[in-house]
């Protein structure tokens, strides 16, 4: 018998469902994911606090999920043992059946041996009956001789003759009963040779039988074999996933950190705006700041083309591994049709063995109604005999002395006759334990059909597993698309900052320049009004006038979204 996966379990099954589970919170449910970047930068205790409460949810629904699973196994697994019980109880009523029917064919072989006894017991009462007459015939004889002895010459010359046409029609008689005995015997040689025909024939099925039987198990170890090798498989796929995963997260952090970069630069860049329009002298100290914001902006143009680069060979990746699982699936369904080819093997063979069976109770139907005909066909021998003993009980007076010698012969012939009953009773006893074997291979043969059931009920529970395993791939799947949908909206987001980066550097690159161009004027003008434009990430415009003749300074706001020198 087949051992049962120890690979696979229900506990196993669980433990995967609980890890995919917690996967989702990873992806979907994490403050710092793409998908929840939209709703703004800052991150607070309250975020924190609901993300907690979800994935208590999601694992409570997971322990639920899995003990459901659990009690559906363990009351399929209860029907299945009631049933099991019902076909043994099934099995045993019939074993019962033909106990019965053995016992009924030896109580008919011990009637047999009965009818004989009572035929001895006749013979032996026929024989004192003749010697009680015999000595009446004597005295008779005796009386007849005295009155008329010519009388009695005359009419033994004409019993004699008519003794030996009766000795005839008897020999005849007994001739007839040996010929009928002889054709039962012959009849029951050739019954016993057509049961060694079928014995053969059972003989070469189950032979046959027994190969079909080594070729299925192998074929059974070898799809076992390769739906391990599947379950490892999808396995290493499912660790590269996880690493991928932690790959995107890490990515992720990247690009916080970058925008966080981005911000503390335009904060720099307020910074110096402020300290610009407080003093002149601080120019110098902005053309630094800006040259370093300078180099900062090629450093993060540099991190974000590494990072399209590594996108992209991410994206590569995951395409490859989407071929390894379609590889994988039509691996799958190649085993999966196997199974069924298997499974068609079985039906077939079952189908076999219940043609066997009935060719059994046709055999046994006939031998037993030609068990009946032969008791009908003894009892009318019996009753003529009886008749034909009643008819000639008077004629045997007269015929003592030579049914002495014929008794005799008789004796001779019932020695043989005996001889051959022996002989046929050895026959049976041999038939009988050819039956007793035949019954023995025809219950190896219903352990071999059980044995196939078990192996086609272990097949059932690995079609369970890997339906399991399916909708796993398929959850999988759709994790993956939802990390790709939330990839995309990340690269979106991404480029949109980094658009919107880039215009701040051109707004600050055009205020150099304006204030370049504003500080050679007044250096020309000298004795004139200094005025420059500012132009702040929030989008107010001031204005700034100096007076060389006076002490004070006026500054004036206006909403706009540039500076004019």
């Amino acid at each position: 018998m087949l051992a049962p996966l120890p690979d696979i379990t229900p506990e196993k099954l669980t433990i995967l469902k609980l890890k995919h589970s917690t996967l989702n919170r990873d992806v979907f449910s994490e403050p710092s994911s793409p998908i929840n970047e939209h709703q703004g930068i800052d991150f607070s205790n309250h975020s924190n606090n609901m993300s907690s409460v979800i994935t208590q949810r999601s694992s409570s629904r997971a322990a639920s999920d899995a003990r459901r699973r659990s009690s559906f196994l363990y009351s399929h697994r209860s029907e299945m043992s009631r049933e099991m019980t019902s076909q043994a109880e099934g099995k045993f009523f019939a074993l019962m059946d033909l106990i019965l029917s053995i016992t009924i064919t030896v109580m008919n072989t011990e009637r047999k041996k009965q009818v004989k006894k009572l035929l001895l017991e006749l013979s032996v009462a026929v024989t004192t009956v003749q010697e009680h007459k015999e000595k009446i015939a004597d005295r008779d004889h005796e009386l007849e001789r005295t009155r008329t002895e010519l009388h009695e010459l005359r009419k033994t010359s004409t019993s004699t003759y008519n003794e030996h046409e009766r000795l005839k029609a008897e020999l005849q008689g007994i001739s007839l009963k040996l010929k009928a005995v002889e054709d039962d015997r012959d009849h029951a040689k050739d019954e016993a040779h057509k049961h060694h025909g079928e014995l053969r024939n059972l003989l070469r099925e189950h032979v046959d039988l027994k190969s079909k039987y080594d070729e299925s198990h192998s074929k059974f170890v070898s799809s076992r074999k390769d739906i391990l090798s599947l379950t490892d498989r999808v396995k290493i796929f499912e660790l590269e996933r996880d690493e991928h995963l932690h790959e995107k997260d890490r990515l992720q952090e990247d690009l916080k950190r970058a925008k966080h970069r981005a911000e503390e630069s335009s904060r720099e860049l307020y910074e110096l705006t402020e300290r610009h329009e407080r003093t002149q002298r601080d120019i110098t100290k902005l053309r630094e700041s800006v040259h370093i914001a300078e180099e900062e902006r090629d450093k993060h143009h540099l991190t974000i083309e590494n990072l399209r680069r590594e996108v992209n060979a991410k994206v590569t990746g995951r395409e490859e591994s989407d071929e390894r699982l379609a590889d994988v699936t039509l691996k799958y369904e190649h085993l999966k049709r196997e199974v069924i080819s298997v499974k068609e093997k079985l039906r077939e063979v079952e189908t076999r063995e219940i043609d066997v069976k009935e060719s059994l109770d046709r055999s046994r139907e006939d031998h037993r109604l030609i068990i009946i005909e032969q008791r009908h066909r003894q009892i009318n021998v019996l009753e003529d005999s009886l008749r034909r003993a009643e008819g000639t009980i008077a004629s045997i007076r007269a015929e003592m002395h030579t049914l002495t010698e014929r008794n005799k012969v008789v004796l001779c012939e019932g020695d043989d006759g005996r001889t051959k009953h022996d002989h046929l009773h050895n026959e049976t006893k041999e038939l009988k334990e050819k039956l007793l074997i035949l019954q023995a291979e025809f219950r190896n043969l219903t352990d071999v059909r059980d044995r196939h059931r078990k192996e086609l009920d272990d097949s059932a529970e690995l079609e369970f597993e890997i339906e399991s395993l399916r909708t796993l791939l398929r959850e999988a799947r759709e994790q993956k698309e939802r990390a790709i949908s939330a990839r995309h909206t990340a690269d979106r987001e991404r480029d949109e900052y980094i658009a919107k980066y880039e215009e701040k550097c051109r707004d600050v690159e055009r205020f150099e320049e304006s204030a370049s161009a504003h500080y050679h004027a007044h250096s020309e003008s000298k004795g004139g009004s200094r005025s420059f434009t500012r132009t702040v990430s929030s989008g107010t415009t001031l204005h700034h006038d100096k007076h060389s003749h006076g002490a004070d300074g006026h500054g004036h706001s206006h909403g706009g979204g540039m500076f004019s020198p």
